[in-house]
């Protein structure tokens, strides 16, 4: 290969692969607060042809136009993401419709240069949320589709069915260690490979009263207002090449196999799960440490200056 062309390729790869991490990159909010804000403008700056309604519903249809965008981004679970879903069913689409127009909005006085701003807060999960329609539409393919993305209340490992479920109501999992990245539809696994649980298990009457799975920042905020014995911190760790699933060690597997069984079986009772991670750990892995500055006047010894000399 000419070294030209290897050049080219080389520089092809490197901005390939910056592209594939600009995709991955999650908000953090978005899932912290389990609802999707965006912003929307409008207004006559200039002109005052169109009247304050009409300016409004402008900036109304601005907001849904990067709420669409911004959902076809959200990643759904590991290798996945809400577009991808889209593609193998077409019936997704009119579901995101309903839940973009009645997805609650705030409209905000105009402002000294006349623009008018309203605000979309598109849930995650309840009755008429991103996650209901997710389940509505894209678990429910068509006989020509492919068939659901999600699990289904059938998968998973096996449980001792005349096992008692535990008595805790909140698992927690400590994944800061970890770079780990929220999704809609996080997956745990055993060290084998096997599926534990997915929040697609839970009965379909039952699936949108409340997220099974929630994302927090701070450990203590996660055990806030349980008592000790409510709350059973979880052993498991996340792979490097699976940011957005959890691995159970073999420790805990039947506790939490036993714990995820309940919640299936009896979904409106408060159980559910946490996981604490933080947000800031890739930027923390790729920070350098900050190197020390040389007094001034320094003798280098003599052995050393031949070392680096050779070197």
């Amino acid at each position: 290969m000419k070294p030209m062309a290897r050049a080219i390729l080389i520089i092809v790869c490197i901005f390939s692969a910056c592209a594939l991490r600009a995709e991955n990159f999650v908000d953090s909010g978005v899932f912290l607060q389990q609802k999707l804000e965006v912003f929307g403008l409008a207004g006559t700056p200039w002109e005052s042809e169109s009247s304050y309604d009409e300016e409004r519903s402008r900036a109304w249809m601005d907001a849904l136009h990067h709420a669409y965008v911004k959902i076809l981004d959200l990643p759904m679970m590991e290798g996945r993401q809400v577009s991808h879903v889209l593609q193998a069913n077409a019936a997704l689409k009119e579901r995101l419709g309903l839940v973009l127009l009645s997805a609650p909005k705030t409209f905000f006085q105009p402002d000294v240069s006349g623009i008018v701003r309203c605000r979309v807060d598109v849930p995650l999960t309840g009755k008429l949320s991103l996650r209901s329609a997710l389940y509505l539409a894209a678990l429910r393919p068509q006989p020509a589709q492919p068939t659901s993305f999600l699990a289904s209340w059938t998968a998973g490992v096996k449980v001792d069915e005349k096992a008692e479920p535990p008595a805790f109501s909140r698992v927690i999992i400590d994944a800061r260690r970890f770079y780990f990245e929220p999704s809609l539809f996080p997956r745990f696994f055993d060290a084998s490979g096997m599926l534990i649980f997915q929040e697609s298990m839970i009965p379909q009457a039952a699936r949108f009263s409340r997220p099974a799975v929630r994302f927090m920042t701070d450990i203590k905020a996660a055990r806030a207002g349980l008592a000790e014995e409510d709350t059973f911190t979880l052993a498991a760790y996340v792979d490097e090449l699976y940011c957005r699933d959890i691995t159970v060690e073999q420790s805990d597997l039947n506790v939490f196999a036993g714990f995820c069984r309940d919640m299936v079986r009896t979904p409106l009772r408060e159980r559910e799960i946490v996981i604490v991670y933080d947000p800031e750990r890739p930027r923390k892995m790729g920070r350098l440490h900050k190197s020390e500055k040389n007094p001034k006047n320094r003798q280098i010894p003599q052995e050393n200056r031949r070392q680096n000399h050779d070197f």
